[in-house]
């Protein structure tokens, strides 16, 4: 059994973090240690799995009194959304870089890192947690690394519908997407499609589809 620690990340641990984004994702979605500080000197934080001295899995987020649900006002891309100034009076955390090395992907890191995210959100008096969704299962890729993932045809026809019509497909179809199975599975909710938000991941297209959990009283002994 691999045994971790799940704590909120120091600023002088940046390199720690962009070692791990280099683990995690491919070439050209890695943010670099300047990048990370950039986001923190703006009000971001991170929330980190440790086992020893290294990060396994990690997701940065940021408060905001922004309103997820006005798609009109929503960052238009990831570079908006990664960079946009923490603000007040919160209501709405936003998640990005949820990662985890590919050695310990299934083992429970990334589930551990999510409930101190939402639990961190509830303490503040955020009321949504929304992230963007990322669907690798769009276009695929293929290979050794940690991005392999197989292209879904009928994933892949959903999302091309939900750009050309404007209409979110059922939600059988957008869970084809192991990742956005995963959310859904954290009862979030799909809100819009964003096309070109990231065109450098092409395994989704440049897509991502933003998610939403609407937060309530906190259970006792649930963080979800």
């Amino acid at each position: 059994m691999t045994h971790f620690i799940v704590r909120r990340m120091r600023p002088d641990e940046a390199p720690a973090l962009a070692d791990l984004e280099s683990e995690a994702w491919p070439a050209g979605l890695q943010a670099s240690e300047s990048m990370i500080r950039k986001r923190l000197e703006l009000g971001h934080q991170a929330v980190v799995a440790v086992l020893g001295t290294r990060f396994i899995a990690a997701a940065c987020f940021y408060h905001t009194s922004q309103d997820p649900t006005n798609t009109g006002r929503f960052p238009r891309d990831f570079e908006r959304f990664s960079t946009q100034p923490a603000s007040e009076p919160i209501r709405s955390s936003y998640v990005y870089s949820l990662c985890v090395t590919p050695a310990e992907r299934g083992r429970g890191s990334v589930q551990r890192v999510v409930d101190a995210v939402i639990e961190n959100a509830r303490s503040v008096g955020a009321r949504y947690v929304v992230g963007d969704g990322r669907c690798a299962a769009y276009a695929g890729s293929a290979g050794p690394g940690p991005d392999r993932t197989r292209c879904d045809p009928l994933f892949r026809r959903a999302i091309d519908d939900w750009h050309r019509s404007g209409r979110k497909p059922g939600i059988e179809l957008l869970i084809r997407d192991p990742l956005l199975r995963f959310h859904h599975r954290l009862g979030c909710e799909f809100l819009h499609l964003a096309p070109d938000f990231l065109p450098s991941d092409t395994a989704s297209g440049g897509f991502r589809v933003i998610f939403m959990k609407r937060l309530t009283r906190q259970e006792p002994g649930s963080t979800r």
